[in-house]
């Protein structure tokens, strides 16, 4: 991932500039390691990617499709898939909205990814 619009709102609200340095630094290191980390590999009808929890980033393993203009992983290690709106997709990059289960709408930001 080169690009978080979640992070970059995050790290400009108003409730962030508010906490102390510290607290400040901790966020800023997690998206950090979120953006650095973050990947998905597509081969065939599997992906390898990536997902950060218990402050680590893991590496899993999925399948994918497609249904229109939504993306669909599946993940191998616990029944359980997720949906992004594909708000971009050339030879070049993957612009991605999470789409929150049980809302209407995909999520106004975007993960970005360029292609490697």
């Amino acid at each position: 991932m080169y690009r978080s619009e979640s992070f970059e709102n995050i790290l400009t609200s108003k409730n962030f500039q508010l906490q102390d340095e510290e607290q400040q630094q901790a966020v800023a290191e997690a998206f950090n390691k979120v953006i650095n980390g973050y990947f998905y590999d597509f081969k065939k009808d599997t992906v390898i990617f990536t997902n950060y929890s218990n402050f680590e980033i893991h590496e899993l393993k999925g399948i994918w499709w497609t249904e229109g203009d939504t993306l669909i992983i599946g993940r191998l290690d616990k029944i359980s898939t997720q949906k992004y709106f594909i708000s971009k997709l050339d030879n070049k990059e993957l612009h991605l909205q999470l789409i929150v289960p049980r809302q209407a709408e995909p999520s106004k930001s975007r993960w970005m990814y360029k292609k490697e």
